[in-house]
């Protein structure tokens, strides 16, 4: 395990992810522990919240795709739970 306890990543698995950045391509990116996590073909929001099931993982970084929203920004900052 790392330091803040999420042990290796694994594909086909399911985490919860926070969506920090936007790449050049439109693809969430967030981070599992330390590693970096691509969210692919999404429309994600950057400060969501979603549950993603990796589809690959590399030695620094990992691809994903959305499984579900867990918390969500609307328009004024309120946050949706589902």
């Amino acid at each position: 395990m790392d330091e803040i306890g999420i042990g290796p990543v694994e594909e086909g698995e399911v985490y919860d992810l926070r969506v920090n950045a936007k790449g050049a391509r439109g693809e969430g990116i967030g981070r599992i522990g330390n590693l970096v996590v691509f969210v692919n073909n999404a429309k994600t929001r950057i400060g969501n919240n979603y549950r993603v099931k990796v589809t690959k993982v590399y030695r620094t970084f990992a691809y994903a795709e959305v499984s579900g929203a867990i918390r969500e920004l609307i328009g004024n900052g309120s946050q949706l739970e589902f």
